[in-house]
């Protein structure tokens, strides 16, 4: 099988196992910037050994030709294929705290949760974006850091907000070098084979 069939096939069943795993419909979901009735909920393919497998595949052939130290965060369901994805690179990981950290060092309180220095550069990961607004703080984070984020790698635009043209809009207003791309859109899932 070659690379670009193997490829395919890595896509394809995950496709299929956020098809029948991760969306949700006639529910409850917040998101950061409203309630909506369908929403894909990741933890439902990155709790699972093969949805982590295939998910950590993908997203190390997105990093694993960038000169970066770390992969990070923007949010929760993606951490196990995180670590996967850095595993298979040999990079570190770093995490974004969604509350700031109160124990330990009362005079070094952070929101990033990592080993990176400044002028380090470094990728980000997040599991479905909506409004953007978890990459955005992520991507702020990093920057407050002194570390250069050199790609964000979406795996699905829930196509349920303007999240990708606003993270687009940031790294463009901040003059970021900065490469997003996103794995599977809302419309890719949703059409039927």
């Amino acid at each position: 099988m070659s690379k670009s069939e193997n490829l395919l096939t890595l896509r394809s069943e995950l496709l299929q196992l956020i098809r029948e795993r991760a969306f949700r419909q006639n529910g409850h979901f917040k998101t950061p910037t409203k309630v909506v009735s369908s929403y894909f909920d990741f933890f439902q393919v990155s709790m699972k050994h093969r949805g982590i497998e295939l998910a950590g595949e993908l997203l190390y052939r997105e990093i694993k030709d960038l000169d970066i130290c770390a992969l990070g965060n923007a949010g929760g369901g993606i951490v196990p294929v995180q670590c996967r994805a850095a595993f298979l690179k040999g990079i570190g990981v770093f995490f974004i705290r969604e509350s700031m950290k109160k124990e330990g060092d009362v005079r070094d309180p952070r929101w990033l949760q990592s080993r990176i220095q400044e002028g380090d550069h470094v990728a980000l990961a997040t599991d479905v974006v909506t409004s953007g607004s978890q990459v955005i703080r992520a991507l702020e984070e990093v920057m407050q850091f002194g570390a250069h984020v050199m790609k964000i790698i979406i795996m699905i635009d829930s196509e349920d907000g303007d999240g990708f043209s606003r993270i687009q809009e940031f790294i463009h207003t901040n003059m970021l070098d900065t490469t997003l791309q996103t794995l599977f859109s809302r419309s890719e899932i949703m059409a039927r084979p």
